[in-house]
């Protein structure tokens, strides 16, 4: 069996080790590279096995003849073209599949570029006795995709290069057959499906021109074809079926939940483990499940975010559960490429916190602006209706892809009395309370209202409006407030301005309607000395929480 796979160049991976302690779980979002680790083996296997047909274990100046293959023969990974292989399809050089055994020997194997249509294997740096000896089986098997109202029988050869095409519909009834051969499969899998499904499996058919298989839910009642079955029946028995017809094999399985009910999954997963230890075969399993993650022991489960990650506890574990609950592959590209992540009430508190960041010159633009800037609200709905996710649970699962990276949580004052500020490390979960009520109250600033109303509606009709607004302002604002704006007032400490300030003032301007979402052209107009100190020392905090 596997212990170790390490892949150099290959797809996604750059240089990576995946450590396989008898069976193993991958798991991540996708787009994370599971699939690929499963192909990887896969390729690794054909590349082998066509080598060994040379039969010519010399080597030449240190190094072995090369085999070739075509594109239409290379039956691990679906291709249009070979330079997908290679990392971000930079089609020159090498890609190294290295598997080390769990019976001592280690063969990394060499893929060379050649053209579109054919590439080059050969082992590298392996002793001739180790090729000659080591024998191990792989057998990739993706999601079940639906199976064809008719199969002719197959030879060997083209059942793999359908499951290289991640056709396994097209292949199951001929797997049907060869597990029909055996007095010990054939039983076994028959005795798996009634407990699972309380159906009997019928001996297949292959004498005529395409095979018939069938299935009947009570005894003596009308025979089904499988392919009238459910997608979930069909995605276990060939899961079975493979397990049964390739004993002593890897298994890699690409979501074998799929098109399975939760209650059935774990169901599933046990059967799989059971069967794979009668037949002393390794199970390597890419999924999402939670129902599977949870019922793996944390030592067999890897996360893969921006490599492989092998789990250690039971916390570990719950917090991979969570991290795939939360996370979208967008939050986890971003999380391994910003400097932290920054939790706002929402878009128009980043736009608002732009602008004065650009009107003050303040460094904190270029981080706010940059294209690898990550921002969360501070309550994230998953979907409408549902009761979001806050900052701190959204970052502890963040916490799983990169555990180095900072956050910073920017809160009204009001609204979160109890909250409070904490202090700033420059390492993870960090917080700063405004200490006005929100983020709109700090635009409360006459002359900068004004300059604001002046630009939208133009500097000939402006005077009029202005005095509009002015006259608004000193009728419903208290004295101390339009005196000293950047002074401390109760009023702006418990008043909200985004809905009981700002919008009757822009309305006695003239500008009613306004929406708040346009908030941030009023900061971007107001000048330095009339940007209050908690908005520097905001911007300030962001830089220091972020260790820049």
């Amino acid at each position: 069996m596997i212990h170790r796979v390490i892949l150099r160049r290959f797809k996604r991976f750059a240089d990576a080790t995946f450590t396989l302690p008898g069976h193993v779980v991958l798991a991540g979002p996708n787009n994370t590279g599971k699939t690929s680790v499963l192909q990887a083996v896969s390729a690794w296997s054909l590349a082998l096995t066509r080598w060994k047909e040379l039969n010519d274990f010399r080597r030449y100046r240190g190094g072995y003849t090369r085999a070739p293959i075509a594109r239409q023969a290379f039956s691990a990974v679906p291709l249009r073209t070979f330079d997908l292989l290679w990392r971000d399809r930079a089609y020159e050089g090498t890609v190294e599949i290295e598997i080390q055994s769990t019976a001592g020997w280690t063969i990394p194997m060499e893929f060379l570029a050649d053209s579109t249509e054919q590439i080059y294997v050969r082992p590298r740096a392996t002793d001739p006795d180790v090729l000659k000896n080591a024998t191990l089986t792989t057998v990739f098997v993706p999601a079940m995709s639906g199976l064809g109202t008719e199969e002719p029988v197959y030879q060997r050869p083209k059942i793999d290069q359908l499951l290289g095409q991640a056709k396994p519909g097209d292949v199951l009834r001929n797997l049907l057959v060869e597990a029909n051969h055996s007095e010990k499969a054939w039983p076994a899998l028959q005795e798996c499906i009634h407990r699972l499904f309380a159906v009997d499996l019928l001996p297949p058919d292959a004498t005529g021109a395409h095979i018939v298989a069938e299935h009947r839910s009570v005894q003596n009642g009308p025979r089904l074809d499988i392919g009238s079955a459910g997608s979930g029946f069909q995605q276990v028995l060939m899961l079975l079926t493979f397990l049964y017809t390739r004993p002593g094999s890897v298994l890699l399985l690409d979501e074998p939940d799929a098109h399975l009910h939760v209650i059935l999954q774990d169901a599933v997963y046990g059967e799989l483990r059971r069967v794979a230890a009668e037949q002393r075969s390794q199970l390597v399993i890419a999924t999402h499940s939670e129902v599977i993650i949870d019922a793996v022991e944390p030592r067999e489960l890897c996360v893969l975010f921006d490599g492989p990650q092998m789990l250690a506890t039971t916390e570990d574990r719950a917090r991979l559960i969570e991290s795939l609950r939360v996370l979208s592959h967008t939050d986890v590209v971003q999380a391994l490429n910003a400097p932290g992540v920054l939790y706002v009430e929402g878009h128009t508190d980043l736009e608002i916190l732009r602008a004065w960041a650009r009107v003050l010159n303040h460094p904190a633009h270029d981080v706010l602006t940059s294209r690898a800037f990550f921002w969360k609200p501070t309550v994230a709905e998953t979907r409408p209706g549902s009761p979001g996710i806050k900052a701190r649970e959204h970052y502890e699962a963040l916490r799983l892809v990169s555990d180095k990276l900072p956050a910073l949580e920017l809160v009204d004052g009001d609204a979160h009395p109890d909250i409070r500020s904490t202090e700033l490390k420059g390492q993870g979960f960090q917080r700063l309370r405004w200490r006005r009520y929100e983020i709109e109250s700090y635009l409360l600033h006459p002359a900068a209202l004004a300059r604001y109303v002046e630009r939208v509606v133009g500097a000939a009709a402006a005077p009029a409006h202005i005095a509009d607004l002015e006259k608004y302002l000193a009728d419903q604002l208290p004295p101390a407030v339009l005196r000293e704006p950047l002074a401390d007032h109760d009023y702006l400490n418990v008043t909200k301005a985004r809905t009981q300030i700002l919008p009757p003032a822009l309305a006695a301007a003239g500008l009613p309607g306004l929406p708040y979402t346009r908030y941030h052209e009023i900061a971007g107009v107001m000048r330095p000395d009339e940007i209050h100190a908690d908005v520097v020392s905001a911007l300030d905090g962001l830089m220091k929480a972020f260790g820049l």
